[in-house]
């Protein structure tokens, strides 16, 4: 069995009790900082040290997530952060940043490094890098499915490169691929790369084409995850760890889910699990759901994974309300499989998609056919009727809140007399397939028997009570015990407790670093902290600022072909509406592109989250292109990409993420030559970051004009509320709508059927050219895809007039707006990233009152 580990969700301490004490082998968890999870309560330092404890005494191991991006301000100190977890005894960091991965190889590289779903590593040469770059797990993304994971482990395995899988299981999935969204921090300033999205995906939606609406309703929001039916096609793909989903959630949720999931991998290989999976499903119906899909992993389509109806818990369906008369509603069962319920229950009553709750306080009469109830709520014959929350569901969770130590490592004891008459115990057991072995001996001694003389039998007798320790002693050895003599229980017992003392603090002791290594590690950090703070350089003007520009079809590439520009990047996956048609033509296109401009250096944007089919193909033609000395470079958002394409230019796309100068440093080791800055730095994190980048061969650049993409989904918008699925030629689009927040988001969709969301506003940061030359920035891009030949050749010659005119009076930003498809704004370059975290969010209560 591949599968071996069952990763449970943690909010607080008191979850992380329910959620071993459930059958979980691991926990994630964070910290007050630096988590995906900032609403969450988490954990301050000193419940990190009781969790890894706790953890660690019954058999279980604390994975702490560190999967936000940093800035170059801050990325040093989120090192000192892993080095306190690295010194309690922490069993691995997730990770999505690639500057601190850069960090922790260079300072704690015994620290085991997981990569978040949201570094969206899905080919085949991702997973080389990986392990090349110290990680050792990759949580893969939502997106793959069981067959394409089964294909990439085979091939680890075939490599003989040693890196485990997880792949989440079961609870809420992110609309965006892998979770690299910006759309939370668009609408609302909180930021999910910094653990605080609004979860915008939930919200209600219109959907427009040619402005006519065609669908309404929380239509990005996902019906939950659950994975139980398939839990051994995912162990023989060769996944290692199923994640449940789940930090904001409830002691029930992660009680009861963690207890299906652990009776599900423990009978996986069961012929027949129908009726325990029946069991399963009422439980997990009853804690919360959105309705469940198999997801994407398991096979269902994007129409399946989605539940564009609602986005809320509704519990199990019941039936109807039958009549109501007075306070007495009687409702009539329409799902022969209802529990019964009992005082206490919760039951919603669900009307025009709204949902009235109650608490069951007085239940007149029940059977199998109705359940007559009295209640003073406001409620309609004919409405649904779902219970949401069981009390005996509940009351059955309260026996795993009690912390316990549960006895589960086999421990060997070998006891014999030495010659002073003391007893001696030789015990040994195995952590991680490392054997931990010690030696005890007795203050007291044995005595001469006066009536009957002790045995083997008694001694072994005693010393396998292993009572609330973490071992099983399952293997007593007694050697050559003298004849005729005699030790009282209590003293044997004694014994036994200061051997299992001991084996107690050796396991734990087995976890944490030597002492004098962690002391040096937290030395070098320090100096080398102050070393980078010290290091100021100044900034240095750019001399010569050059400028790039995004195109779509090979009209826009001609006419950018005509401006003095440095490089023009291709994005040409918009302009065929399958695979298919895609790479039997996107050859030519190319070879026409680069005889358009062949004054130029022609970049070939790559889509967002290549497979490895697709990067075959894409290798495959661009050694076509070689060899008839076609020179182009390319683009993409896999930080492997320069592995592919060793000879050429290699560029980093925004999807990157790049946030500080050790992700520039990373991807100056992997060979990139240039990368795009994340769209959600402000104006002084920019700064930040080309100073302390200036060095490095990878030269990063801005984007500056054009609307800007937010997230890419795997969402097609098939199954539609209407009925009907979505299909639009290639050059279209479609418009997301939300009025509650004043947000517009225009959907094209790439060869792959996959939705590209781009800002309906449109950041213009002409009239900031002098201050982005003073940064030391030295390439500006202008993004201008699905726009028009007479557009782009307006706004390519005021930006060419810009950077020549110097101190100017003129306020370009006004030719602009004229030309403008929408309306113009500053991005986060000005409007700066807020509620961030827990803390900016309570001193912004404290200021308000």
């Amino acid at each position: 069995m591949v599968l071996t580990e069952l990763l449970a969700p943690a909010g607080s301490y008191d979850i992380l009790v329910v959620a071993i004490n459930a059958g979980a082998d691991a926990v994630y968890i964070a910290g007050h900082r630096f988590g995906a999870r900032a609403f969450a309560q988490n954990f301050t330092s000193e419940e990190i040290e009781k969790a890894v404890k706790y953890a660690h005494l019954n058999g279980s191991t604390i994975h702490v997530t560190v999967n936000t991006l940093f800035n170059t301000a801050e990325i040093l100190d989120v090192l000192k952060y892993v080095q306190f977890l690295y010194r309690v005894g922490v069993d691995a960091v997730i990770v999505q940043d690639i500057g601190l991965v850069y960090l922790l190889n260079k300072f704690i590289p015994e620290m085991e490094i997981h990569a978040s779903t949201q570094m969206t590593l899905r080919d085949y040469n991702s997973f080389l890098w990986a392990h090349d770059a110290g990680i050792k797990r990759i949580i893969l993304p939502r997106e793959m499915e069981v067959d394409e994971i089964k294909r990439v482990s085979d091939r680890l395995k075939k490599d003989k490169v040693d890196l485990d899988l997880e792949v989440f299981g079961h609870g809420s999935l992110c609309y965006c691929i892998s979770g690299d969204c910006y759309m939370s921090s668009f609408i609302s300033g909180r930021s999910a790369n910094r653990g605080a999205c609004a979860q915008p995906c939930r919200s209600n939606y219109k959907l427009r084409y040619k402005n006519h609406s065609i669908s309404h309703g929380c239509l990005i929001s996902t019906h939950d995850l659950a994975t139980f039916k398939g839990i051994k096609e995912i162990s023989d793909a060769g996944v290692k760890s199923l994640k449940i989903e789940g930090r904001l959630k409830t002691e029930d949720y992660v009680s009861t889910v963690v207890q299906a999931y652990r009776t599900m991998i423990d009978n996986m290989n069961n012929e027949d699990n129908t009726e325990l999976i029946h069991d399963l499903n009422r439980s997990l119906d009853l804690i919360f759901n959105r309705y469940y899909t198999n997801g994407y992993i398991l096979g269902d389509n994007p129409g399946e994974v989605m539940g564009r109806r609602s986005s809320f818990h509704q519990g199990l369906y019941l039936g109807k309300i039958k009549s109501i008369e007075g306070e007495r509603v009687d409702i009539e069962f329409e799902n022969s499989d209802h529990p019964v319920l009992q005082k206490g229950d919760g039951i919603g009553f669900k009307h025009n998609n709204h949902i009235r709750g109650i608490y069951l306080d007085k239940i007149v009469e029940q059977d199998e056919k109705h359940i007559l109830i009295e209640t003073t709520r406001d409620i309609r014959v004919g409405s649904e009727v779902y219970i949401s929350y069981s009390k005996g569901l509940h009351d059955e969770q309260k026996k795993y809140k009690k912390e316990q130590v549960k006895p589960s490592i086999p421990l060997s004891l070998d006891i014999s007399a030495n010659k002073k008459n003391r007893m001696t115990v030789n015990a040994s057991f195995k952590v991680n397939n490392d054997i931990i072995s010690f030696g005890y001996k007795s203050k007291v001694t044995f005595s001469e028997a006066i009536n009957k003389p002790l045995t083997e039998e008694t001694i072994i007798n005693q010393m396998t009570k292993s009572g609330n320790t973490p071992f099983i002693v399952d293997n007593v050895k007694v050697n050559n015990l003298p004849d005729n003599v005699f030790m009282a229980i209590g003293k044997i017992n004694n014994i036994r407790r200061d051997v299992l003392d001991i084996a107690t603090d050796k396991l734990l002791q087995y976890y944490i670093p030597n002492e004098e290594k962690s002391e040096q590690i937290r030395k070098d950090i320090k100096k080398y902290t102050k070393k980078v703070k010290n290091d100021k350089h100044g900034i240095k003007p750019a001399s010569y600022v050059g400028l790039n520009v995004y195109v779509d079809n090979l009209e826009l590439l001609t006419v950018a072909n005509r401006n003095p520009l440095n490089r023009i990047y291709f994005d040409t996956s918009y302009m065929f509406k399958n695979k298919e048609d895609y790479f039997n033509n996107v050859e030519n296109v190319l070879r026409k592109a680069a005889d358009i401009a062949a004054d130029k250096e022609l970049v070939w944007v790559l889509s967002a989250f290549i497979s490895d089919d697709d990067l075959e193909k894409i290798v495959e033609i661009y050694e076509n292109l070689r060899k008839d000395n076609i020179s182009i470079s390319i683009m993409g958002d896999t930080p492997s990409l320069a592995r592919l394409f060793p000879d050429t230019k290699v560029y980093g796309s925004h999807n990157l993420n790049i946030w500080n100068n050790f992700s520039v440093k990373m991807l100056e080791e992997t060979g990139f030559t240039g990368a795009t800055i994340s769209s959600e730095l402000s104006e002084k994190e920019i700064r930040e970051l080309i100073n302390k980048s200036k060095g490095y061969n990878t030269k990063m650049e801005l984007i500056v004009q054009g609307n800007q993409e937010i997230m890419v989904s795997k969402d097609d918008f098939s199954n539609l509320n209407e009925g009907f699925d979505l299909d639009i030629g290639t050059n279209e689009y479609v418009v997301l709508e939300d009025k509650e927040n004043n947000a517009k988001f225009k959907i094209y969709f790439d060869y792959n059927r996959q939705s590209h969301f781009f800002n309906n506003d449109m950041l213009c940061l002409i009239d900031e050219i002098d201050e982005i030359k003073e940064m030391g920035i030295e390439n500006i891009t202008l993004d201008c895809r699905f726009t028009k030949e007479k557009y782009i050749s307006k706004v390519i010659s005021l930006y060419i007039q810009r950077l020549r005119d110097h101190n100017p009076e003129r306020c370009y930003s006004e030719s602009i707006d004229e030309i403008s498809y929408s309306k113009l704004n500053k991005g986060n370059f000005k409007n700066t990233r807020v509620l961030e975290d827990k803390k900016s969010r309570n001193k912004r209560k404290r200021r308000r009152s």
